[in-house]
């Protein structure tokens, strides 16, 4: 069993466990003084959700550039989409390093007594807005895999998996439906990741060697 897929199921396990421990932060309409009580209160805890949010960052570039040489390999199906895989990766990836920093800051401004009501208000603002590199990143990374290897006739993936991406990929830019799409492309991205680790070295078809072992 290969480990390298296994990257895309540690970035999930590592935002999940992030995005939890940071709790509910301030909505983006909090005055200042929310913010700044906020982020004195959890500043532990903030801390650790950022460590592990840039941690998630680098497995989710590991990741996309398995998948991207992956589905570069689809016999007469991956042509030039493996790059969007690999681009939608690094802007996902991009999404959570940017998304991070500006917590940072907020927790530095938070502890300085300099620091104005308005400006965190308004950084606070920019932090809670701050989605669409997360959008693009994530409906790229499926959509390009999942046009790739639906129409191939020898797929790296299951076809039902293939056409998931396609779906949730259009899903993610819709608005008040990206959310949950967005949660559906975390479980896309796990259940993608371990159905990697079973392909064999000489790339064989997971559906193939599925068949192959039923009939054994």
């Amino acid at each position: 069993m290969r480990v390298a897929p296994l990257s895309g199921l540690l970035a999930v396990i590592l935002t999940i466990t992030g995005f939890a421990l940071i709790g509910d932060p301030p909505d983006f309409d909090a005055t200042g003084r929310e913010v700044r009580a906020f982020y004195e209160d959890h500043q532990g805890q903030t801390w650790a959700s950022l460590y592990l949010l840039v941690l998630a960052a680098v497995f989710i570039v590991f990741f996309a550039a398995h998948l991207a040489g992956v589905v570069r390999d689809v016999p007469a199906g991956g042509g030039w989409l493996h790059r969007v895989v690999l681009g939608g990766g690094l802007l996902l990836a991009i999404g959570f390093l940017t998304g991070a920093t500006l917590t940072l800051a907020l927790v530095d401004l938070a502890g300085e007594p300099t620091a104005s009501g308005p400006a965190l208000q308004a950084l606070n603002t920019f932090n809670e807005d701050f989605f669409i590199p997360f959008v693009g990143g994530m409906g790229l990374l499926l959509l390009g895999t999942g046009l790739a290897t639906f129409r191939a006739a020898v797929s790296p993936l299951p076809h039902w998996l293939a056409w998931a991406a396609v779906v949730i990929g259009v899903l993610v830019f819709i608005p008040w439906v990206g959310y949950i799409a967005f949660a559906a492309a975390g479980l896309w991205v796990a259940v993608t990741s371990v159905l990697l680790t079973r392909r064999p070295q000489d790339g064989t078809p997971i559906e193939r060697q599925t068949a192959g072992t039923a009939r054994r």
